[in-house]
């Protein structure tokens, strides 16, 4: 539609306009109570499709939805206050220190909450 307009019909009349159009085609005489009964019916059918016939998921959706909830923890995520966020620790000894990964990050320098 020009500059971008939106329909100004429902479903219901985009469907009784073509059903109309394609009866008149083969030479169908329908009232216009009838189409539009017709129409109704086919928005249902229209609606209902995918339980009839199997369309599988698209996966690009399922994995943006995932990677959006991974991006939401990630920014949750805060600074470990053991390691101050370097994911290390260091146990120091008389003669010698010891590094580990940290125990609350794991290592990753940033938690849960």
């Amino acid at each position: 539609m020009p500059g971008g307009a939106a329909m100004s019909y429902s479903r219901e009349d985009y469907f009784a306009e073509g059903l109309g159009e394609s009866l008149e085609e083969h030479g169908v005489v329908a009232t216009s109570e009838q189409i539009k009964a017709i129409a109704r019916d086919v928005v249902l059918f229209a609606e209902n499709i995918g339980q009839a016939f199997y369309s599988p998921e698209d996966p690009g959706a399922r994995e943006a939805d995932s990677l959006r909830k991974e991006l939401e923890k990630e920014r949750e995520k805060v600074v470990c206050r053991v390691c101050q966020g370097t994911g290390n620790t260091v146990s120091h000894g008389p003669h010698h220190s010891a590094y580990s990964s940290c125990w609350k990050c794991n290592g990753a320098g940033r938690h849960a909450p």
